[in-house]
């Protein structure tokens, strides 16, 4: 699956990368951005030279910001998300918890980080506390369990709790405090909030790698529970569409012992249904109605993307470009 066609805000945004010398009077904007999208629109292409170079955030004005408010918890945050170099990135993660009084987001987002950059002690650290005071979230505990067969399964991996249920990688956090830093530094709302809805694929490439052959088998009532609680309440289309993906790969390589044949296969068809109306939701409102809508629009959007989620947020747009009122 093709995560940036399925992804509207991922459509959007592209590719964030890191370039040395922006400075705040060359920064894009609006317009810019627009030309872009409907260059991409015209000619397929999800990446050109001249999306990348739009989408390129400066070092040093990421640095400069972070320090002109560096006791500011979510600033710093927000630069700690942007950094691309790993030292940098750790140093400000670590001030960052120390500044929020070891806020549990921000602790999961650097344990994710390290698991990135194969930081082994650093994310078991930081994942293990997360999962002791998040225990109804089952994020943590399928970081660590992609992080133990990533390094040999060497011990038995902690599950989480028989009533967890939930499912938040923090995600909306994450992108608020890099809107945040990114208009403190001199972007415009609505290309701070391009630039600051990065897409939110590290948990979710964890998740797809588990569902690859071979799965733990052992671990199948807990995959099939993380996919579902990917699925419900989903911020974001992508966290619902790997959640089936997941779904459907535990259904088919471990089904549990309670889900019959019967049921598993109905569950697949539910699940392709339900697909299909989100990719028929997602082609409408590229194609018919984000051209058409204005700066504050979008940037209404994207807020409620953060708020609301993103299949509401794309029908709200929809029915405010359109003139008939809210769903």
């Amino acid at each position: 699956m093709c995560v940036k066609r399925w992804f509207l805000v991922f459509g959007l945004v592209g590719v964030v990368l890191f370039s040395h010398g922006a400075e705040t009077a060359s920064l894009p904007g609006y317009e810019e951005f627009r030309r872009m999208d409907r260059a991409r629109r015209l000619t397929g292409q999800l990446h050109s030279a001249d999306l990348l170079e739009l989408t390129r955030v400066a070092p040093d004005l990421i640095a400069r910001t972070a320090q002109a408010h560096g006791t500011d918890a979510v600033m710093i945050w927000g630069a700690a998300e942007l950094t691309a170099e790993w030292s940098a990135k750790q140093a400000l993660f670590e001030s960052a918890i120390r500044l929020s009084g070891t806020n549990q987001a921000v602790a999961f987002r650097f344990a994710v980080a390290a698991a990135r950059q194969k930081d082994w002690p650093m994310a078991k650290a930081w994942l293990a506390w997360v999962a002791e005071r998040d225990k109804d979230n089952l994020a943590p505990w399928l970081v660590e369990l992609w992080v133990w067969k990533q390094t040999g399964g060497d011990q038995p991996v902690r599950g989480p709790a028989s009533w967890a249920d939930g499912f938040e990688d923090y995600g909306s956090d994450a992108a608020r405090a890099r809107i945040a830093l990114l208009e403190a530094g001199g972007y415009s709302r609505y290309a701070a909030r391009r630039l600051g809805f990065m897409p939110e694929t590290t948990v979710l490439q964890m998740a797809r790698d588990l569902a690859m052959p071979p799965m733990e088998t052992t671990q199948a009532d807990r995959l099939l529970a993380v996919a579902r609680a990917m699925q419900r309440r989903a911020r974001y289309l992508l966290h619902e569409l790997v959640g089936q993906s997941l779904e459907n790969a535990v259904l088919q390589a471990a089904r549990p012992e309670d889900v019959t044949v019967t049921e598993a296969n109905l569950r697949q068809v539910e699940l392709e249904r339900r697909r299909e109306q989100l990719k028929t939701l997602l082609a409408t409102v590229e194609r018919e109605i984000v051209d058409l809508a204005t700066e504050l629009e979008m940037i209404q959007y994207f807020d409620d993307v953060l708020t609301v989620g993103e299949e509401t947020a794309m029908k709200r747009l929809a029915a405010t470009v359109r003139g008939t009122g809210h769903p």
